[in-house]
């Protein structure tokens, strides 16, 4: 280990948010854990001063740097951020995440105990603004998962369904990443296309390259989550880019089956949903059944479109 360089790199890469990266900033003053710096990545189309004039203010008690990444891509951001990063591990979050004290401590005392590739951190949702559709019943679970895993083990535990992990709150041990690789530029956010699975496929390449990968509860950081995103159009929209990215996974890991959920069955059970909202006008299952259905016909003509292109599909673990 480079004694020179930090132990921790914590990588944020920011779009169409930059001005809640001094939060961020102030969040990390209260790290328990000192011994890190921060990799701003800024992925606006034109370059966002609010980054640039916080890096150039310098009065962070940690070193702060500004990197630039044109290409649309919260993916792209984040690799660029990873590819400069001198820490032992890596951490990634986002701009509006505000990290609880013992985040970095948490998480880096997880990969050491668990020798450790990757280690999850536990992201608590909140909805400061309100909800266009109430997530507060059974049968809106599958939308408040839009936003983030909604089961936490009780303690640390392997990586594995039905728990995941997402890149608001990840470490990675930087040795690990020229023989992994970085995260995939096709999936994540990508301006507005509401894209994901870089963090699913990016946790099940490294458990099927026979790396260690944990999930640490222990680990925590709040996400407060806007009300454009709890609108019927906005889960719409995730639900098709949600069934692209599913089917783009499988030409480099092998899915996990509770993950697809886009069989027949599936199909007729979104189906079912958009009876009983019908039947009761509950808006929740209105939504959730809509957005199954748009998921999985997306997933289903990506795959096609992936095969018609030539490309392999692992079939599913």
């Amino acid at each position: 280990m480079d004694r020179s360089a930090p132990l921790v790199s914590v990588v944020v890469s920011a779009r169409g948010n930059g001005s809640a990266v001094r939060s961020l900033l102030q969040s990390l003053t209260m790290q328990t854990l000192t011994d890190f710096d921060v990799i701003i990545v800024d992925n606006d189309a034109r370059r966002d001063r609010t980054i640039s004039s916080l890096v150039a203010a310098g009065n962070w008690p940690f070193a702060v740097r500004a990197l630039r990444e044109a290409r649309a891509g919260v993916s792209r951001g984040r690799n660029r951020g990873m590819r400069a990063a001198r820490g032992h591990y890596i951490a990634i979050t986002d701009p509006d995440i505000t990290p609880r004290p013992t985040w970095l401590q948490a998480l880096v005392s997880a990969a050491i105990e668990e020798k450790a590739a990757i280690v999850g951190g536990r992201v608590i949702t909140s909805y400061p603004d309100g909800m266009a559709i109430a997530m507060d019943g059974p049968t809106s679970r599958p939308l408040a998962e839009c936003h983030g895993p909604v089961d936490w083990p009780p303690g640390r535990t392997g990586y594995g369904w039905p728990y995941w992990i997402v890149t608001a709150n990840l470490l990675i041990d930087r040795q690990v990443l020229p023989g992994l690789g970085l995260l995939r530029a096709d999936l994540g956010r990508r301006g507005r296309l509401p894209l994901d699975c870089e963090d699913l496929e990016f946790a099940d390449r490294a458990v099927q390259a026979g790396l260690r990968v944990v999930i640490e509860p222990g680990a925590v950081v709040d996400h407060p989550v806007g009300y454009a995103r709890t609108r019927l159009g906005w889960f719409l929209a995730q639900g098709i880019g949600h069934g692209v990215c599913v089917a783009r996974m499988h030409t480099s890991v092998a899915v996990p089956a509770p993950a697809l959920r886009a069989d027949r069955a599936d199909m007729l059970d979104a189906l079912a949903a958009l009876v009983g909202a019908w039947g009761f006008w509950d808006r929740a299952l209105l939504a959730v059944g809509l957005r199954d259905l748009a998921r999985i016909a997306a997933y289903h003509l990506e795959r096609r479109r992936l095969a018609c292109m030539g490309h392999t599909l692992l079939p599913p673990a």
